[in-house]
């Protein structure tokens, strides 16, 4: 069984991808602070580095944005230009534009500033790609460049025409935009997290579509009426409730936060999170097989393929990952080992790519990184110890707060809460979150209380109802 399950709070909207009910995948929408990728913006040039071929542009935001330049580029300082994040600011790292603006729908993707029609690799059956090029090329006129996806197999006319037609009406609504008025403007805003997930994905093997939102409910019931009405029946609303508690998700997403990570065979994963790099250490653990040495470590070794490709999904972790096996004499099960774990990689739609052994034993990857991992957003650096992602974040207080309130009000007639909480915690959220913690009151109607205790427990607060 197959679900995805919308949680939505105040501070976030979270999508759970659960299959057999273990987590297979997990997109959080920061509310806070918004995402930007795929937003497309009118900017302003403001410094031209030749020296390495780019340039700094004002696109509304605190940072400069850096855009890519070729050779061939007329750009100069102060010139006003259409560009798109195809990369979010991670870090200390600005955001990356690019100039070659890309919108995508479900079948297609169009990107007005070349001429190509290419097709996703995944449509293999060369019949089929011929007849959806052949199509393709019959609506577009004016010669646009377009990506055919892999959501487009078995699609008939009509349903190619609506989603070119709706691209095309768009990319000319941005192009009028960008043409009124003057300095840094948001011309277009890309889908919430869930939206486009759910738009991207739908299809018959997706059983339940779970949402804790009427008006999130309601905009999928929208989005799927345009897509295929029978998707509806998929739909489930359990209005303002904890739908990663009720579905099992929250477990899942507490052992995606820890360093131990056991495997079905009773051996586990060690994984260790670096400035530079993610190690993850594999072990035989409990396993000990009924067969030789050696054949117990393969195994093992095989199993952890499939969990380590997973955890980097679920964890979106990004960068240099090095992998530490159980070490194998055999020349050939060490490149049967290397081909499973390229195996396993190959179903993430993030690029991956195994760099083969180092010279100590060690299986190097690299894996495209698009945004920070999941515990930027779940923990932070300890005031105390300063480890990276020793304590729960504000983000994580303030959803665990929400969701205990949601408890509070199904279950009891409580209606005051005061929750207990560290003095940095308690300065940093009357002076950055108070409006926050206004609209959870607002919401489900209950008074909030915030007092400051030092001697508070490991998990950085404690709620008390009132």
């Amino acid at each position: 069984m197959k679900e995805i399950i919308v949680q939505s709070l105040i501070s976030s909207t979270q999508t759970a991808v659960m299959q057999d009910n273990k987590l297979v995948e997990l997109l959080i929408e920061d509310n806070i602070h918004k995402k930007t990728k795929s937003n497309i913006y009118r900017g302003i040039v403001k410094n031209i580095k030749p020296g390495i071929e780019a340039a700094f542009v004002d696109i509304g935001f605190d940072k400069m944005a850096y855009l890519s330049l070729k050779s061939s580029d007329n750009i100069k300082n102060g010139m006003e230009v259409l560009v798109q994040i195809n990369k979010e600011a991670v870090g200390t790292k600005a955001p990356r534009l690019t100039q070659e603006i890309s919108l995508s729908g479900r079948y297609l993707v169009l990107i007005p500033s070349n001429d190509r029609i290419t097709i996703s690799n995944k449509i293999c059956e060369e019949k089929e790609r011929f007849r959806l090029k052949k199509l393709v090329k019959s609506l577009n006129k004016d010669n646009m460049g377009i990506i055919i996806r892999t959501e487009a197999v078995g699609c008939d006319i009509d349903k190619l025409k609506q989603d070119f037609e709706m691209l095309i009406n768009r990319y000319k609504d941005i192009s009028k935009e960008f043409k009124l008025g003057m300095g840094p403007k948001l011309l277009y805003k890309e889908l919430d997290l869930d939206t486009k997930y759910i738009k991207d994905n739908i299809n018959e093997e997706i059983d339940k579509i779970i949402f804790n939102d009427k008006n999130k409910y309601t905009e999928i019931k929208t989005l799927l009426s345009n897509i295929d009405k029978s998707y509806i029946d998929k739909l489930i609303l359990e209005q303002n409730k904890d739908v990663f508690d009720l579905y099992k998700v929250s477990k899942e997403i507490d052992k995606a936060l820890s360093k131990k990570v056991w495997l079905k065979s009773g051996g586990y994963l060690i994984i260790e999170k670096t400035e530079a790099l993610t190690v993850i250490d594999v072990n035989t653990g409990k396993f000990t097989g009924n067969i030789s040495r050696e054949e117990t470590m393969y195994k093992t070794n095989l199993e952890a393929c499939e969990e380590i490709a997973r955890q980097l999904k679920i964890r979106d972790i990004g960068g240099i990952i090095i992998v530490d096996f159980i070490d194998l004499q055999k020349k050939k099960s060490k490149q049967d080992l290397i081909k499973k774990l390229e195996e396993c990689l190959d179903k993430d739609k993030r690029k991956s790519e195994v760099l083969g052994l180092t010279r100590l034993g060690l299986v190097e990857i690299a894996r495209r990184r698009e945004k920070d991992s999941i515990d930027s957003y779940y923990l932070r650096r300890c005031e105390c110890c300063k480890n990276d992602f020793g304590q729960k974040s504000i983000n994580s207080i303030l959803d665990d707060l929400e969701k205990e309130i949601i408890r509070m009000k199904e279950h009891t007639a409580y209606r005051n809460i005061l929750m207990e909480v560290t003095p940095y915690i308690y300065n940093e959220m009357l002076d950055k979150y108070n409006d926050v913690l206004k609209k959870i009151e607002n919401k489900y109607g209950v008074n909030i209380e915030i007092s400051q205790v030092t001697n508070i427990n490991q998990k950085g607060e404690k709620i008390i109802y009132k």
